[in-house]
Order: C-alpha cells, then sequence, then structure tokens
C-alpha cells in the first residue's frame, strides 16, 4: 500500500483477476502433465530404459543391431553374451595384470628392454584370448539369427564402417 491508501500495482505482476495470466498457468500446467504423461506412458508400456548389457563385448556385432531387434528378439540375443561375461572379465583381468607387470617393468632398475618385451608379447597373447572369446561369442549369435536378421546384421555392420571411414575424413 502507498502512503494515501491506495495499492500500488507492481510492475512485474499482473492484477490478480488478469485473465492472460490464467490462461497461461493454465497452459503451463497443461504442459507440464502432457510431459509426464508421455514419460509414464513410456516407461510403463515399454518397460524403461534398457542397457545392452554385454554388447561391448563383441566389437563383431555393433550395438545398432540389437536396438533395430524387437525386444522379446534382443534379450534372447543379449542373454548369449550375458552366458560369456565370466570369460569375458576373466580375461579382461588379466589384460589388466599383464598392463600393471608392464608399469613394474618400465620402472624397474636397471631397465630391462627384454623384459618389457616379453610383457609386450603376453599382453598381445592375453588381448588375443579376449578378441577369441568376443569371437566364439559373435559365432554363437550368428548361428542363432535368421536370413532376415542376418541381413540386419550386415546393414548394421556396413552402417557402422560407413560412419567410421566419415569421421576419419572430417579434420
Amino acid at each position: 500500500m502507498s502512503d494515501d491508501g491506495t495499492t500500488a500495482k507492481s510492475r512485474y505482476w499482473p492484477a490478480q483477476g488478469s485473465r492472460w495470466w490464467s490462461a497461461l498457468l493454465i497452459a503451463s500446467l497443461a504442459l507440464n502433465l502432457f510431459i509426464v504423461g508421455a514419460i509414464a506412458t513410456r516407461f510403463f508400456t515399454h518397460g524403461g530404459p534398457q542397457r545392452f548389457v554385454g554388447a561391448s563385448y563383441t566389437q563383431l556385432i555393433p550395438r545398432g543391431f540389437f536396438a533395430e531387434m524387437p525386444r522379446d528378439r534382443r534379450k534372447v540375443l543379449l542373454d548369449i553374451l550375458k552366458q560369456y561375461r565370466k570369460d569375458f572379465h576373466a580375461e579382461r583381468e588379466g589384460t589388466e595384470a599383464v598392463a600393471a607387470k608392464l608399469a613394474d617393468a618400465l620402472v624397474s632398475e636397471p631397465y630391462d628392454v627384454e623384459k618389457v618385451k616379453l610383457v609386450v608379447s603376453e599382453f598381445s597373447g592375453q588381448s588375443g584370448k579376449l578378441a577369441a572369446r568376443g569371437g566364439d561369442a559373435a559365432l554363437d549369435i550368428i548361428g542363432r539369427l535368421s536370413p532376415d536378421e542376418r541381413k540386419i546384421l550386415a546393414e548394421a555392420i556396413r552402417d557402422r564402417a560407413n560412419r567410421n571411414k566419415d569421421r576419419k575424413k572430417q579434420p
């Protein structure tokens, strides 16, 4: 209130009975309810976000391929990768242990070039075992694909190769 008993109007807030302010609030509420409803519907009908567990273990099969599969078929294929999970973890731990050996060999006194070469060779062998397990998993998955699914996989592999080629061309 001002000194003469009248109420002062705010420059920033509209009058209490303003129609446009009420309409704006109702529109905002409707938009928020629509967004919440869309998110809830997506979550309940599709089961929430799905992580492709194990899809990174095999480099031969792109993640995009799994994304194109129907949900029930994708689950079957990803379950194959889950069967290989313990083997992948064991092989990966082996490469980490060999990497730690390399770090020790690099700082040992006196420096031994032959020991470093031996550890690097061991690391290559361990990495080869990991790649071989990934190849086994890929063959297991490919063996269970239908002809149409094999075509989809081939297209996903070509798409990934083209994207990688395009990235290398960009400066």
